[in-house]
């Protein structure tokens, strides 16, 4: 029995053979080979053993034979007369997707039910049309099955990617002494082009990072993942200044992304003791910082660069201030202010800072919450186009 899953290439193995007949055959013998056997579509003749055409059931009893009195015109004449004039005719290597291309470009409405397949002069057979359609649906049966499978195995692949992805984030919440920390990614694929971290430095300071990789997926998700190594590899060498770690994962993105993708990043450095803050900003979005002694939030815009991946050794200018009890920080991606309505409107700077106005005295976990769920009721979805990263710093009051 055929194995239904088998595919052919090419119309050698989709060939009917079928033995030629002599051209001077009467159309009456020709009428019987064909009654004899209901399954013959079509019987090549050859003169000599050179192939001179086909004769089809189909054209013989409908067209030639349908007349009045066809039969007594034709019963005793030789089947020559009948020959299809321009017959379709393949080699047999021809591959079979082709060969349906090259049918269609003679016969568009594909009225002809087979056509012969030739080797030079001889007629190796006749290929049924039936068959060459139900050879190339099995084709791209298995094509689709092959593709189904891998595509499997990549959603597989990139599920655990992104899951290793998540498992080198921070925790969402945590506490330096008086400072608080609450930070959270909301990926819009998979893998996200998204990350954020904080760290704790020499002399009980707190280093905060928040970047964005142009784009989103496996690539980007290797750059983040790039980024967050050499980071660390930084930190752990004794380099804790926002400029120089700028500097160290500028030079590391270029080696990983050759410029072919480019990370916006800002790292901040807090000093509880001293009250000070100190950023670099790598065309990363401004972020905000809310003074307690003035009761509003303040758009940072005195230090920004070029993004990192974009000029090798690229140095980065810090802006340094204070950063006393009470006040917040809040850092985020381009995603939050860039989330749409139904109506094609950003959700924008100015929502961000009436929404920041109003719960900046909150914990930063629970204005991180908020924030989340004002951007998901101004678009009405869950789901971002692009990841929405959020990451809010205060200094408590003292009690």
């Amino acid at each position: 029995m055929e194995n239904p899953h088998h595919v052919t290439h090419c119309l050698r193995e989709i060939v009917r053979t079928a033995e030629t007949i002599d051209p001077d055959l009467a159309v009456n013998d020709v009428l019987e080979i064909f009654q004899n056997n209901p399954s013959l579509l079509a019987i090549p003749v050859a003169d000599g053993g050179r192939f001179c055409g086909v004769i089809s059931r189909r054209l013989l009893f409908y067209h030639h034979l349908g007349r009045p009195f066809a039969l007594e015109l034709y019963g005793k004449k030789p089947i020559r007369l009948l020959l299809e004039k321009n017959c379709v005719c393949m080699g047999p290597e021809q591959e079979v997707g082709n060969a349906l291309a090259k049918l269609l470009a003679v016969d568009p409405s594909l009225e002809t039910d087979c056509f012969a397949v030739t080797d030079g002069e001889r007629c190796v057979g006749i290929v049924s049309v039936s068959d060459l359609m139900m050879n190339i649906s099995a084709s791209q049966a298995v094509l689709l099955g092959a593709l189904e499978r891998l595509s499997a195995r990549i959603t597989e692949e990139v599920r655990k990617a992104g899951e290793i992805q998540q498992a080198l984030l921070p925790l969402p919440e945590s506490s330096f002494g008086s400072i608080k920390v609450s930070g959270g990614i909301t990926t819009s694929s998979e893998i996200g082009g998204d990350f954020f971290d904080y760290f704790p430095l020499a002399n009980d300071r707190l280093g905060l990072v928040v970047a964005d990789v142009s784009g989103h997926g496996v690539q980007s998700g290797m750059v983040t993942t790039a980024a967050k190594a050499s980071l660390h590899t930084l930190i752990s060498m004794g380099v804790d200044t926002p400029a120089e770690l700028l500097f160290g994962m500028n030079n590391a993105i270029l080696a990983t992304a050759r410029q072919t993708l480019l990370m916006t990043c800002l790292i901040a450095v807090i000093n509880p003791k001293e009250g000070s803050l100190v950023i670099a900003n790598a065309g990363h979005n401004f972020p905000y910082l809310y003074r307690a002694a003035a009761g509003s939030p303040e758009m940072v815009d005195d230090a920004s660069g070029f993004p990192l991946g974009f000029e090798e050794n690229c140095r980065f200018r810090e802006y340094a201030t204070t950063f006393a009890d009470g006040d917040a920080l809040f850092l985020y991606s381009d995603g939050i202010v860039e989330c749409t309505n139904g109506a094609g409107e950003d959700f924008g700077y100015d929502r961000l800072e009436a929404f920041l106005k109003e719960h900046a005295t909150l914990p930063p976990d629970i204005a991180r919450k908020l924030l989340l769920e004002a951007a998901e009721k101004f678009t009405g979805s869950r789901s971002f186009a692009d990841d929405v990263t959020i990451l809010i710093v205060s200094s408590a009051r003292p009690q």
